[in-house]
């Protein structure tokens, strides 16, 4: 069972380099700025109903990571097909579903290899994950830390799925919703842009404040375990 079970990960391993391989090729051949794909989206997705067009949205983003598409460019994409209100509520739902496909990915891949050979201090610092994950996820979200590195590492580590999952949801509002209402400032149609822009502004500085605060109380209880180990982007 183990065998066919390392089988299995290796065939879809294999097929996951190749979907990469292959939309880095496309999107090298196309010569494409990565800045244009929102304008781009929004033209294509205006062929669309809003439910359709939504729907379609939600599951690029959903699958975004098996291509490590960035996601901030979705996110201000989703405030110009959608608007700032509506965009807001799509990208919700788009953007944790992406980050917790991605950490059940690492988490199949990985995690049972990291475990296994683990030094001390990597268990040390595992095992502070396991008791506080759900301020430490909440701590590297609302810092913004590379959306990705974060979904990938968490699922290699101890952190349990529903601290990941609930810091993630609360973790990621203050810049989801600042991105998606600046990207909808450029919406046609759309009042009070100044406004918008004053307001998506508050959300991102409120959301880097919470991390601070959050994260000096952690420091002074000696749990927070994100200094150690920096988490690149991948």
């Amino acid at each position: 069972m183990a065998g066919w079970n390392k089988l299995i990960k290796i065939i879809i391993g294999g097929l996951w380099l190749g979907l990469f391989g292959s939309a880095l090729i496309l999107w090298w051949r196309s010569a494409m700025p990565l800045t244009e794909i929102p304008r781009l989206l929004e033209q294509w997705l205006s062929e669309f109903g809003l439910f359709k067009a939504a729907s379609i949205y939600v599951v690029i983003y959903a699958v975004r990571p098996l291509i490590l598409f960035p996601a901030t460019l979705l996110t201000v994409a989703s405030g110009l097909v959608f608007g700032p209100w509506l965009g807001v509520l799509f990208t919700i739902l788009g953007e944790n579903a992406s980050a917790n496909l991605a950490f059940v990915m690492a988490r199949w891949f990985g995690r049972e290899t990291v475990a296994k050979y683990a030094d001390l201090h990597w268990r040390r610092w595992d095992q502070k994950l396991e008791r506080n994950g759900l301020v430490s996820v909440l701590i590297m979200r609302l810092a913004m830390l590379p959306f990705d590195a974060v979904n990938f590492g968490c699922g290699l580590t101890a952190v349990r799925q529903r601290d990941f999952a609930l810091g993630t949801f609360f973790g990621i509002l203050p810049s989801l919703i600042g991105f998606v209402l600046l990207g909808g400032t450029v919406a046609s149609g759309v009042a009070h842009r100044g406004a918008i822009i004053g307001l998506s502004v508050v959300f991102l500085v409120v959301g880097f404040a919470t991390a601070h605060i959050l994260k000096r109380r952690e420091r002074k209880n000696a749990l927070l375990p994100g200094e150690s180990i920096p988490v690149r982007n991948s």
